[in-house]
This record gives C-alpha cells, structure tokens and sequence, in this order.
C-alpha cells in the first residue's frame, strides 16, 4: 500500500471491497482468536488493522485484555458503559474509566508501579476527557507507551446520529503506533472514511471459520407487531422456556411490552427485567416498571429486555438456554431498524456459554413490522446531498466572519442540517456522521418489502433463515399510524393504505370500521379514483362536494335503472290501475326498502341527514306513477299508471 498516493480514492475504495488488502487468519470451531492468529505468525493482534472476527466471543478483546496474551500496554475503548463494567469484572488489574472514575483515580493507577502491563477500559468521552488528560499530566507519550483498540467499530458509523462524541476519539486514535479496530461486524469504510486508513496503511484482516458456524433464525413480518409480539411471548413462555431475552431500541415500546404483558396476565409484576441506561431506567419507575436497571444483574427473570446499550460487547453467561427475540417496529419508532449485518448478529451474539447440544440459546426469532411507505435515495442522491453540504459550510464560514449578528453561524448551520454532518466542536467534517447517511439509507432499503429483509438476513452468511411472513392487508400498525397522524398525512395514509388493498373486501371493511370519521374520504377513493383526490390535494370541502355530485348521479342513475325499474313496477303491480287508495306513507315505506337493497342512499322529513342522495317525499313516487291524491283519513295516493315509458 505504499504506491497509494498514485492512485484515486475510488480505486483503493473498490480495490479494499474486493479484498485485494485482505488478509485471512483460518480459525477452526472451537479454537480462541488468539490461538488461530499466534498459529499464524501473528503474536498479538495486528496494528494498523480493521479486524473483522466474524464471530462474537472469540475472545479479541479478552486476548488484548489478558496481559499473558498481549503483554503491552492497552487502551480499549467500549461504545457503551455497561460494556465497560462488563469487562472490568473479568479482569481485576483493568482500570474501568466512565463518570464516576476521576483523573486523580486514573493518574493513579497508571503510576502503580505493581501492575506491569496496564490497561485501560473506557468509553468514547471517557478517553476523550480523562485517559488524554491523565496522560498529559504524567508526560506521558501515550501514543508510543500504549496499544489502542477501539471494541465493536461500527458504531463510530451507526451512533453517530444522536452521540457525536462516539467518533471524537478517531482525531487521536490515529497518532497511536499501535492501533487497531476490531468487531465481529465491522463496516468497510465507505470513501469518506477510506482516506484515514489508506493513509495509515491499514489492512482489512478477515477471521475465517473453517466451519459452518450459521445459526438458525426464525424471521416473521407483520402488520400488528406488538400483538405478535405478545403472542411469541406467551409461546415460549407457555412451552416452558427459563427465559425470553428481547432486543429493542426503543425505551418506549419496551414499557409498551412489559405493560401489555402484565396486563394480560402472560407475567407477574417479578417476572421481567429492563436493561437500558440509568436515565431510561429512571424514566421506566416513573411508570411504575421497578424492575429497571443500567447493569447486567443475573439471575435473569422469565422476560428480559434489552435496549441498544446492550447489544454489544456484553457477555450473558447462563445456566439454561434462553429462547431471543430481536425487534424491530419502523412504524411506531424510526430508529427501531435493525441492521441484520451487524445489530441482529451483535444481539444473538451476546450468549457466550456453550452447552452440550452446541448451542448457545433454544431459539432465535426476528420480529419486523415492514413500513407502508419507505423512501430510500440512491447513493448519487446522497453523494450530491454532501458534496452541496459542503459547499455551503465553506460559504457560511465565509460569511460568518463578516456577519455583524454573532449568532448567524449557528443558525446558519442548523437551518441547512450541517451540525448533522460536523464534529461536535463544529469546525471541521465528521467522516463517520457522514459514513452515517450513507448507511442510514442503506439499511432502510432492507425494509422495503418482506422479501427484502428475508434477502438481507440470507445475504449476512450468518444465518440459515425460516421466513415467515403474515399475509394480512391491513393490520393494528397501519391503525396505529392513522390515529397518530396529524389530519392531512391521516388521509394521505389511508389513501396509500386503500390503493394496496382495494381487492380486498374484508381489509377495506376493517379500515372503515376503525376510520370511521374518514367514510367520506373511503367512500371518495372508490367514487372518485386517488387521482382526482390528490389533485384536490386532500381538502376535504372540495372532495366532499365532489362525492356528493358524484353519488347523486349515480343515484340518479341506479333509481332508473331497468332493474330498479322492474322491481318498483313489480312491488305497486296489484295496486297499480285499480281504485284503491294507499296511505302515502306506507308506499314510502315499500319504496325505502327497495332503496336499502340497493344501497341508495335517502332522508326522510325531519330525520335530520345531510348526505343522502334523494329524498324520499310524495315527489319520488311522482317519478315512477301517475298518481291521484286523496286527503280523505289521512294522506293517501291512487296509482294510476306506471310510467312504463322509463323502461325505453
């Protein structure tokens, strides 16, 4: 790789892709990465390296945390605290870094000349914040005295949307002479971060099993997520299963879970268990869910439920094997998408104990509501996305400096979404919030369709999947969705919802019962086509007008149609031509039922509706007989003729 410089960005891009800077270490079933990478020539993980194991628990950061494995000094930087805990227990010499543990503390340890070999746990900010400034004030070249590993590397990619600091430590990261990146689902840079690696001459190490290591997955698609999720609950809970251990990213639709689990009865109130950060913990006993918590406290109950803070890095250690479902709810929480090529493989990974069947969990089962209306851009899209990004922070830069309001930057830079794509001291691009646009995309378009997904989970090589997708039109999410939505993307919706389900009779019977204040609008698509609508562009006074003409002609129509015809004439022919005198109310009666049969629509004197077609009035049965009134004992009518001219 040092003839780089002579060639384009895009060659080394598709040239990295195909692996021609790939390197492959074998390791064979059962076999810890450190014994597979020491059988082949290397003592320690390589430097300047994105090592992709493929396989959660073969022990990368165990073997860098073990000062008999790797015996330097280390610097592991964790995306998550719980993370950090999680390993800090396992070894008693580490020195866990996070809020709670100061400079002082840190400077401490670094001098205590009983530990050879040190090594440093920390998350992003607390390498950031604390592990720099105890270096700095201990002179020490920490950059030469120390390897830094950066454990499950996708998330500078995947996090950098709502955590700008999880990339802060890559300005120093690359100033270490020994320096790796490590993840059994590693992304491979796109080209706005290949730059960094080419220009350290990294190599993409691939760890291959010799062996098939797929799991089995279960891969269900539905409409009424959070009733099928409860359905599968009480399943394995039913079938006797010690533990359910579900993954969401959301805090919100977990508490939708846990209440909905307790309300039914499928738990008790010491039956389940939440894993989430401390502030959702909190958040969650303020709903009366107690049984929340920022650490991974075993034993665990019956339902266990983990947010995105533990979904890497954590080791689960059981005595019985769990049944794992994986969440997934676009619908109800955006964020919610899982990654099958990383989130879904990094959750089943977190059960490290191997029992004598060889498996690690009873089951594992993915739950996808797929969106109705999912828009994806194509990477061109996104690429002239950045690049006009780009030109517009260097003109505000410019204008900025001559700007009078010092508060023109900021605003500037929130108005045109670039604090979307800046380092968090906002002076500079932040390739990975970029890489994160990208991806964000990419992963979107996995959620397309069903089959998509079922693709997608095929395409990892991780698993061999048994897809089950529901076949109903119309489920509780797209319900869920219209309630939710304000007035105009209601009726958006329910259009979109219509033009998928047109042919099928029992799913539109459904949305009308449970839309019942949009009849106008249903009864408009079916009158009028989603054409006319959207180019009414939605106003309900001009659409209803519309429907109201549209089915008073077609009332009109029906009324005298041959069949309505033949059927009025047939319901009078004994009292048509003859003397008697019928009350006008009971032909109106007869009328009103012909009417009903036909679904024609009709008001009534004094009934108060507005949105009838006709009225039903001594004037209607003018339409169809020649008649003769009588005043005579109330209001009655002599059927003279039948206007048989009408059937020509």
């Amino acid at each position: 790789m040092n003839d780089t410089k002579y060639k384009t960005l895009d060659v080394e891009l598709l040239n990295i892709h195909k692996g021609e800077y790939l390197s492959e270490v074998n390791i064979s079933k059962g076999e810890y990465l450190s014994e597979a990478l020491k059988r082949q020539g290397y003592p320690m993980l390589p430097s300047n390296a994105i090592i992709n194991k493929v396989m959660t628990g073969t022990g990368a950061t165990y073997m860098e945390l073990n000062a008999k494995l790797s015996p330097r000094n280390s610097i592991v930087i964790e995306p998550y605290r719980s993370a950090v805990e999680n390993k800090v227990q396992a070894f008693d010499e580490a020195q866990g870094v996070f809020k709670e543990v100061t400079v002082k503390k840190l400077t401490a340890y670094l001098n205590n000349s009983n530990i050879k070999y040190k090594k440093i746990i920390t998350t992003p900010e607390g390498f950031e914040n604390k592990v720099l400034k105890a270096a700095k004030q201990l002179r020490m070249n920490i950059y030469k005295e120390y390897f830094c590993l950066f454990d499950e590397s996708e998330h500078l990619t995947e996090d950098t949307d709502y955590r700008r600091s999880i990339s802060a430590p890559m300005k120093e990261f690359f100033k270490f002479e020994g320096k790796a990146l490590v993840s059994a689902t590693p992304l491979k840079p796109s080209k706005y971060t290949l730059t960094l690696f080419l220009r350290h001459q990294f190599k993409w190490v691939e760890i291959k099993p010799d062996y098939d290591y797929r799991e089995d997955m279960t891969l269900i698609t539905t409409r009424s997520f959070y009733s099928r999720v409860k359905q599968e609950v009480k399943r394995l809970l039913d079938n006797g299963s010690p533990h359910v251990c579900i993954f969401y990213k959301t805090t919100e639709g977990i508490c939708s879970i846990v209440e909905s689990l307790l309300h039914d009865g499928i738990i008790k109130e010491d039956d389940y268990k939440v894993f989430c950060s401390k502030d959702s913990a909190d958040k969650l006993k303020s709903r009366f869910l107690e049984h929340s918590t920022d650490k991974l406290e075993l034993p665990l109950r019956r339902v266990n439920l983990f947010t995105s803070r533990f979904f890497p890095s954590i080791d689960i250690n059981l005595k019985e094997l769990c049944d794992v479902l994986i969440l997934s709810n676009y619908d109800h929480v955006k964020h919610t998408l899982i990654n099958p090529f990383t989130e879904a493989i990094q959750c089943q990974g977190r059960f490290r104990h191997v029992f004598p069947n060889g498996k690690r969990y009873n089951s594992l089962t993915v739950i996808a509501s797929i969106p109705n209306e999912l828009e994806v851009k194509p990477e061109e899209e996104i690429y002239k996305d950045i690049e006009a990004r780009i030109k517009c922070y260097r003109a505000i830069q410019q204008e900025g400096i001559k700007a009078d309001d010092p508060t023109y930057y900021d605003k500037e830079l929130k108005r045109l979404r670039l604090n979307e794509v800046l380092n968090s001291e906002r002076n500079r691009f932040d390739r990975f919030s970029i890489e994160q646009l990208l991806l964000d995309e990419q992963v979107k378009g996995y959620y397309l369709s069903p089959n998509a997904l079922r693709q997608a989970y095929e395409d990892t090589g991780y698993f061999n999947v048994d897809f089950q997708p529901e076949d109903e039109a119309v489920g509780e999410d797209d319900i869920y969705r219209i309630k939710a939505a304000k007035t105009k993307e209601k009726w958006q919706f329910i259009v979109s919802v219509l033009s998928n389900i047109k042919e099928d009779e029992n799913a539109v019977q459904l949305l009308r019962a449970k839309c019942v204040e949009e009849e106008w609008l249903i009864n408009a698509f079916f009158k009028l086509g989603q054409e006319a609508i959207e180019q009414q562009k939605y106003s309900k006074t001009t659409i209803k007008k519309l429907l109201e003409q549209t089915e008073q002609e077609e009332a009109l129509q029906q009324r005298f149609s041959r069949e309505f015809l033949s059927d009025i004439r047939s319901e009078f022919e004994t009292e048509t031509g003859s003397d008697l005198y019928i009350l006008v109310n009971n032909v109106l009666d007869r009328i009103s039922y012909l009417l009903d049969c036909y679904g024609i629509t009709y008001s009534r004197y004094g009934d108060g509706k507005k949105d009838a077609t006709c009225k039903l009035s001594e004037a209607l049965i003018k339409d169809y007989f020649d008649v003769k009134r009588s005043n005579r004992n109330g209001a009655k009518v002599k059927l003279e003729r039948f206007k048989d001219e009408l059937l020509n």
